[in-house]
């Protein structure tokens, strides 16, 4: 079984997997006509620990806080599958000073 499985659009709004500390995470997946956006929570984390990437039409948010003596003491992943008119190409990310991370995307006519 996965651990953290790719959430689709049809989704919506589906609580994701708990951190390593088992807070929930939640993210949201929306569109606005032609305009794909997911967002994620990870305010846990600082801006440097965390990595969004995107490869096979799947993003994907993880972070991972290490403690003072070199250990892992919280990590987060979170997986989202774009949709099929999503425009790869167009794929842009931000990450507020909320800790939310903003992941948007144009759909394809």
């Amino acid at each position: 079984m996965e651990k953290n499985p790719v959430q689709r659009p049809e989704d919506f709004e589906t609580p994701n997997q708990r951190n390593g500390r088992g807070n929930n995470c939640q993210g949201r997946i929306q569109t606005f006509g032609e305009l794909f956006q997911f967002t994620v929570d990870v305010s846990e984390f600082a801006p440097e620990d965390v990595v969004v990437t995107s490869s096979n039409d799947v993003i994907k948010v993880c972070a991972e806080k290490v403690g003072e003596d070199g250990r892992v003491t919280n990590t987060f992943s979170q997986k989202c599958q774009f949709p099929v008119d999503v425009d790869p190409m167009s794929v842009t990310s931000s990450m507020g000073n909320d800790g939310v991370v903003v992941v948007k995307a144009c759909r394809q006519c």
